[in-house]
């Protein structure tokens, strides 16, 4: 699942979905649940075979179910906060199911989430793929290093999901057991509740998924992890 240094994107998908279920493990299946506050692409360490690990416990959290956090010093890494955090302090573990998002579109477009040497548009990596999926041209974000591109299904479950994770109201999100069955389904089904308030994005991805041939998937050389430095906020 390798060529020439670069991950395909199975590789990458493996790797992502690995990250989803230790977080839904550290969500879901202990208590006191755990959130990791900085969950980024820097700290989910591979092996050999692309098993994924979550390192980096030193902003971690420990909540009771069912409960959030109010703090009035927010802690992170830019680009990876989800809005409600930065802006209120409010942390729960749908702050990671944010920052999730940020690594998965990461994972897909092989930019990284601030990057101020692109254009205006382009700098904020969140709003470039909105800009992009409301203009229907969602293939457009994927990496142009990818030598043969991931099919139209693939794509569209992984736009999908990103956008689900990355919605700005914190209790829309799916949790991360959601988004592990997400992943691994063949298809991409949108629960009836919410799907209005997704209508215009959701929905330019599927008009475009249908109105595009399906290209084979196997063994793709992409590149997923990008030389940057990490800023981790403390205000």
């Amino acid at each position: 699942m390798q060529q020439h240094g670069y991950l395909t994107w199975e590789a990458r998908m493996k790797i992502l979905l690995g990250t989803a279920k230790a977080l839904a493990y550290l969500h879901e299946a202990i208590e006191p649940k755990v959130v990791h506050r900085d969950i980024k692409s820097s700290n989910i360490l591979i092996d050999d075979d692309f098993n994924a690990k979550i390192s980096d416990f030193g902003l971690a959290k420990l909540l009771g179910a069912g409960k959030s956090h109010i703090t009035t010093r927010v802690m992170g890494t830019f680009g990876y906060v989800a809005p409600e955090y930065a802006n209120s302090g409010l942390l729960n573990e749908k702050s990671d199911v944010y920052s999730y998002g940020v690594v998965l579109l990461e994972a897909i477009t092989g930019r990284d989430p601030v990057d101020y040497g692109r254009p205006a548009p382009e700098v904020n990596l969140v709003d470039w793929l909105k800009m992009m999926v409301g203009s229907k041209r969602s293939e457009e974000v994927v990496d142009p290093t990818i030598e043969t591109k991931p099919s139209t299904t693939a794509l569209k479950r992984a736009l999908l999901t990103t956008l689900r994770c990355l919605d700005p109201d914190s209790d829309k999100r799916p949790t991360m057991s959601q988004v592990v069955r997400m992943l691994e389904s063949e298809e991409y089904p949108i629960p009836r509740e919410g799907r209005r308030r997704r209508k215009n994005q959701a929905g330019a991805v599927e008009t475009e998924s249908h109105n595009r041939k399906s290209t084979d998937s196997s063994d793709r050389p992409i590149l997923m992890t990008k030389t940057r430095s990490d800023h981790r906020t403390n205000a």
